[in-house]
């Protein structure tokens, strides 16, 4: 697998119409097809928000999951690219983390804590953008986000970040009200930046066509070998 196939995901500015995992999507009204489950099908219905996951992309469809208001309420499914009508990518949820209430900061320290994460990043220089629960609510204004939230950050990073500076941002947001799970969307997919600022040979890339290991996710070529990957968490 050439890792510039995937060289749109990582860039700061998306190409014109590329929808990228972790974005959010809102489409025309949609039929859920037979193997929706109920809670899903209002979503499907009104036409999202649906995320995009990573998944083959075959023809005009994208692969996109549908949230539920439980955690293990989760349902992949695809929609058709011309159907879409709104867009929202994570550094757009990360323009708006004033707009939680005081009350809902309260309660949730994921939210209360993204002022000082958004300047540890920016003094970083780095392009990020909210994903998951966090980037759910603060584009769709629901409340999904519950006390013990995790702040998921997505880093675009089309060229490479050396160990030392990885290492760099992870301790400066050691100290944050709450968890940091950060993941980095190289040329080749996303990695977790933990995962990268240890001393591991290889790591694990989450790609279109699947997890796999390798030495170095900005590599021109990374050998797509399943095999080498093993589940062990």
């Amino acid at each position: 697998m050439k890792s510039r196939a995937l060289s749109g995901y990582s860039e700061a500015v998306p190409s014109q119409g590329m929808a990228r995992p972790h974005d959010l999507l809102w489409c025309v009204e949609q039929r859920a097809g037979d193997d929706a489950p109920a809670w899903a099908n209002p979503i499907v219905a009104r036409g999202g928000p649906f995320v995009v996951r990573r998944a083959p992309r075959v023809c005009d469809r994208l692969p996109v999951g549908v949230r539920g208001a439980q955690r293990n309420q989760r349902f992949a499914t695809t929609i058709a690219t011309e159907q879409v009508m709104k867009t929202v990518t994570p550094e757009q949820c990360a323009a708006v983390i004033e707009q939680p209430t005081a009350e809902r900061r309260r309660a949730i320290p994921a939210l209360a804590a993204l002022p000082a994460l958004a300047a540890a990043l920016d003094a970083h220089g780095q392009c990020w953008g909210l994903t998951g629960a966090v980037g759910y609510e603060l584009a769709t204004g629901e409340a999904s986000c519950h006390a013990a939230s995790d702040i998921d950050v997505l880093l675009r990073l089309p060229q490479r970040l050396t160990r030392r500076d990885a290492a760099r941002i992870v301790a400066s947001l050691a100290a944050l009200a709450a968890r940091c799970d950060i993941q980095m969307e190289t040329p080749s997919g996303g990695v977790a930046l933990a995962d990268w600022a240890g001393d591991h040979d290889k790591v694990l890339v989450k790609s279109d066509q699947g997890p796999f290991l390798c030495a170095d996710p900005w590599a021109e070529s990374v050998p797509h070998q399943r095999a080498s990957y093993t589940a062990a968490g």
